[in-house]
């Protein structure tokens, strides 16, 4: 039967590198047949298998060039060119000055989720179980999918070495306490420091009548609070409104971030936010999934605040399960980003490195061992096909660079 290359995807550029992943199949499904990747014409790597999705990274590339990209399988046709993966891209410029820091992020890990996939409802909320929806359950395979999902993420994230790592809520799908505990013993094998604030779906025990604390059973403190690495702030915003899907920035808390903000405008400190929803301009709340965002007229008042303060250099997101970067007219040049889930997919984690000169970098990376990549490719396909449009984003939304000023 005729080989083919199947859903190729540029997945992350650097100055110096380039990620991507595909399949080779024949008419019975995926197979190990040996592939060529080429940068302009040349062959840069050689893939042998396996039989199912492969990552390919390239390094040593030459920064602010581009290149064009191609997958070259013996009998197969050409690979088709989608909005995932151009004929070519183009490599960042060089640092323009010395790397301080390197951090990760993860989000939406949702420890001890029963099942994803099913039917979606108009409203983008989950609608049940139908055999025209495919769903994965974590009773199928020797482990649950987000234990395999989060941990294969956690060992990514220890072999790149970064000085810590930061999680953007949505730790635990119920809320339960068991759910927590199981996401204490994972991050228990990180090598570096961690740092975690809670999303929705982390007090979702309301629902049932019960308050668990999941800041104590983490071990974490509350926020919102602030970190400092390399000569940077970090601040991890509070947007919950316990047992409610949306996201709220109110008078106190905006206050709050107004005078954190006050501190590193005046000491000139480069400062990254952090946190769970996203905001919403009230001419796109009535869309899916900002329809669960920051309540628009608390989203306006959040970009008033951060358009008054240019040593705010991005605002980083989890939530929407999604590969995006937004920027609004009132909070000036900063972007929005919002970083896709980890337990399904595309599966995945940020990278993220500090320059001297107040500018920084994000790498979307997806979680690459085999397992990890068998079960985010499954779950591409959910929601009659429409996940993996939903979720992925083009590079130029996964991977950039931000300037050190304005």
């Amino acid at each position: 039967m005729p080989l083919a290359v199947r859903d190729p995807e540029l997945f992350g550029v650097t100055e110096s590198s380039v990620a991507l992943n595909f399949r080779i199949e024949d008419g019975a499904g995926p197979v190990d047949a040996r592939a060529e990747v080429l940068l302009d014409g040349a062959v840069c790597a050689v893939s042998e298998g396996p039989a199912g999705t492969r990552h390919v990274r390239i390094e040593g590339l030459e920064p602010a060039r581009r290149y064009r990209l191609d997958v070259a399988v013996r009998g197969a046709d050409p690979v088709a060119r989608t909005p995932y993966f151009p004929e070519s891209f183009e490599t960042h410029p060089a640092p323009p000055g010395g790397e301080v820091a390197r951090f990760a992020t993860l989000n939406d890990l949702h420890f001890g989720e029963p099942r994803f996939g099913g039917v979606l409802t108009d409203d983008g909320e989950w609608g049940g179980e139908h055999a025209d929806w495919p769903c994965v359950r974590e009773t199928e395979g020797p482990v649950p999918y987000w234990k395999l999902m989060n941990e294969d993420a956690v060992a990514e994230i220890n072999a790149a070495d970064v000085d810590w790592t930061v999680i953007k809520g949505d730790i635990a799908d119920m809320g339960k306490p068991e759910q927590f505990a199981a996401a204490r013993e994972c991050f228990a094998k990180f090598d570096r420091p961690w740092h975690a604030f809670l999303g929705n779906l982390d007090f979702y025990a309301l629902l049932e009548g019960r308050t668990v604390d999941g800041y104590e059973l983490l071990g974490q403190p509350r926020a919102p609070r602030t970190l400092d690495l390399a000569g940077w702030r970090l601040v991890l915003v509070d947007t919950v409104r316990p047992s409610h899907h949306h996201g709220e920035l109110d008078g106190e808390r905006l206050a709050w971030l107004a005078r954190t903000l006050e501190e590193t405008r005046e000491t000139g400190t480069p400062t990254l936010l952090f946190m769970h929803h996203h905001p919403v301009p009230p001419e796109r709340s009535d869309t899916y999934p900002n329809k669960i965002g920051i309540r628009p007229e608390h989203s306006v008042a959040l970009f008033e605040v951060v358009g008054k303060h240019p040593q705010v250099r991005g605002v980083l997101i989890g939530h929407t399960h999604r590969n995006r970067v937004r920027r609004h007219r009132a909070a000036g040049r900063t972007p929005f980003a919002e970083v896709g889930c980890t337990k399904d997919y595309p599966g995945g984690w940020a990278h993220y490195r500090l320059f001297e000169d107040g500018s920084f970098r994000q790498e979307i990376r997806r979680t690459s061992s085999e397992r990890a990549l068998a079960h985010s490719t499954r779950c591409a396909g959910f929601f009659q096909g429409s996940y993996r449009t939903f979720a992925l984003g083009t590079v130029d939304q996964q991977s950039f660079c931000v300037e050190g000023s304005r």
